[in-house]
């Protein structure tokens, strides 16, 4: 199910050409520039090694920069401008995609929302 679900938003944000994970580490990063990776796993519930994977493609790409001084082993991650860029056309095709969900949720999305949300309370 959470492949379909993930495969739902991948397809809405086609146009932008990123993914889902991707959208979302632009996202966080674009809430919290300077942030470094232990921040950013934290806070997007990611592995450090998984999310350092992850941002491979989007710093190749010239997405995100990091702007931490030469030397420094703690990065400080912003979206470049071409990744400002990209997040700007993002972001209306995934509230396009999150309308679309709740119209076919109907009172299920805020159920499930709740549920989602209270996810750090449950640990």
């Amino acid at each position: 199910m959470s492949q379909r679900v993930t495969g739902f938003y991948d397809t809405a944000l086609e146009p932008a050409g990123i993914s889902v994970t991707q959208y979302s580490l632009l996202a966080n990063i674009w809430r919290m520039p300077g942030c470094g990776t232990g921040q950013l796993a934290q806070r997007v519930r990611l592995e450090r090694s998984t999310l350092v994977r992850t941002l491979q493609p989007l710093l190749s790409q010239g997405f995100i920069v990091d702007k931490a001084p030469g030397g420094s082993r703690k990065r400080q991650l912003h979206l470049s401008p071409l990744g400002e860029e990209i997040y700007a056309k993002a972001v209306p095709l995934w509230q396009q995609a999150q309308t679309n969900v709740k119209l076919h949720l109907g009172e299920s999305y805020e159920a499930l929302w709740h549920i989602f949300t209270q996810i750090d309370t449950l640990e």
